[in-house]
């Protein structure tokens, strides 16, 4: 899964990427935007099995980020045309809202609220597919010919996606069939793909509970984008502690995780992905797939010989093997199930495949 970091300009977006890749871009990355990096999900439930069956090497689940240059006006058509292309290529979107003092800010964005950033960010995305909307519907109403009735119908939906962004809903949240979704699929609509936005405070409000910048909760409920408080600051110094030293800065702070380790699962689960475990001595690895992907599909994750020769699946709940602590307990209360390959494997299932090629 490819998510790509957009916001305006001085919102900490290159931070939080730098924090997410736990690195620091060079001037020399910044200035080529090269900046694309594949980060490990952190998951608890990776760390206690490697725990038990102590591997030789432990691979959590991992998300690909792209951060993308500022949504600015000043853009010239060319940088404008470059960051939509951008914005194309990724499966999913998070938005950085800037919370924090802007006075140093040396550009007329810094005026702009939270709420005020959130809106031009869904303004930029929604004038963007209405473009792409509008543009093929004319060009198909222009045909000089009879449509076909596969034409008849993409323009029919079309209309459909025209309205709902005219009313200024993101695309994510309207009702679209899956043979609507196949005559949509090839424009790349921006407001399809699933977003999350974070709000990026000064220290003094992240300890504060409520969020600031007016009507921001409001405004990601309404919009069905959720909405993640994080210290970009605070989060730059707790990666520079040691082990230690984190856990007493976060208990000081009076959370469990960082606001990295938290952003990442929300992502994971928020774009539909969940994770299934294979389990042993050389490797205790979190496998990703979508959300209902079945045994035999998800077989072929592992290894492609898996799915071609699937005979069955032997599945364990994580939750099971933590409270009974052991494969042969578990298997002894009845708790190991056998999987065909047409039932699908849930968020937390350790998996052994048996095949045969």
């Amino acid at each position: 899964m490819w998510i790509g970091i957009i916001g305006l300009p001085y919102s900490g977006k290159t931070t939080l990427f730098d924090l997410l890749c736990q690195k620091k871009s060079s001037a020399e990355e910044f200035t080529n935007r090269e900046n694309t990096a594949v980060v490990k999900v952190w998951d608890p439930r990776v760390d206690f099995l490697s725990n038990i069956f102590k591997p030789k090497k432990t691979t959590y689940a991992t998300l690909k980020f792209t951060d993308i240059r500022g949504l600015s006006p000043k853009a010239t058509a060319k940088e404008r045309s470059k960051i939509l292309e951008e914005i194309q290529n990724v499966d999913a979107l998070l938005w950085i809202i800037r919370a924090f003092d802007s006075s140093a800010i040396p550009w007329e964005s810094g005026e702009l609220s939270s709420s005020g950033q959130f809106e031009q960010i869904k303004a930029e995305l929604l004038l963007r597919d209405m473009s792409v909307a509008e543009t093929r519907i004319k060009r198909i109403e222009n045909a000089k010919r009879r449509l076909t009735p596969q034409e008849e119908y993409e323009l029919k939906t079309l209309h459909k996606v025209y309205k709902h962004l005219e009313s200024e809903d993101m695309l994510f949240n309207v009702s679209f069939d899956e043979s609507e979704l196949r005559s949509i699929n090839s424009f790349g609509f921006f407001t399809l793909k699933p977003s999350v936005a974070v709000i990026n405070v000064d220290e003094e409000r992240f300890r504060n509970e409520s969020f600031p910048g007016g009507d921001m909760k409001k405004l990601s409920e309404e919009n069905s984008i959720p909405l993640l408080k994080i210290c970009v600051k605070l989060e730059e110094e707790i990666m520079e502690l040691e082990e230690e030293d984190r856990k007493a800065f976060l208990e000081d702070l009076g959370v469990e995780e960082t606001g990295i380790d938290r952003l990442t699962r929300i992502l994971f689960s928020h774009v539909g992905l969940i994770s299934f475990f294979t389990v042993g001595k050389d490797e205790v690895k979190a496998w990703q797939i979508k959300d209902g992907t079945s045994a035999k599909k998800a077989a072929g994750k592992i290894h492609s010989d898996m799915e071609r020769g699937f005979i069955r699946a032997e599945v364990v709940k994580y939750d099971d093997f933590r409270r009974l602590g052991s494969m042969k307990e578990v298997k002894a209360k009845g708790l190991m199930k056998l999987v065909g390959k047409d039932e699908p494997i849930h968020d937390g299932d350790i998996v052994e495949i048996r095949f045969n090629v």
